[in-house]
């Protein structure tokens, strides 16, 4: 059963553009998002009382990487039943707990929409 907490796709993802590009696209299909620029920041976030029904997660980033955040994640059970789909350029051979991955630039917006909407369903039914 996929996991349906209230809240935000939440993206991590330190590149603005295609936080913004990955924004526009979720809140097309009716997505709240929230933004984070490193894995310091979504836990940050998610300390302060944040929720979010799936995590849209880059691995490359400053501060605190994505394997580094899926492991902080995943060891606190107040966020451990998160889906995680992963968003990188350099895809892992070893996705860990992750639900999905995605490779940056090869896969279409209808890909990731897909793999959002099984883990965190759209609020508008599709016809």
């Amino acid at each position: 059963m996929p996991h349906r907490a209230e809240g935000p796709v939440l993206l991590v993802e330190d590149n603005l553009e295609t936080r913004d590009v990955l924004a526009r696209v979720l809140h097309l299909r009716g997505y709240e998002t929230v933004d984070a620029d490193d894995g310091r920041d979504a836990l940050d976030y998610l300390g302060r009382g944040g929720t979010a029904s799936v995590i849209v997660l880059d691995l490359r980033m400053p501060n605190m990487d994505g394997p580094t955040f899926q492991r902080a994640l995943k060891s606190d059970r107040r966020w451990a039943g998160i889906p995680v789909i992963i968003f990188s350029a350099y895809p892992p051979d070893d996705p860990g707990d992750a639900v999905a991955v995605l490779r940056k630039g090869s896969a279409d917006p209808d890909a990731l929409l897909d793999l959002v909407a099984r883990a965190c369903p759209s609020p508008f039914p599709s016809h």
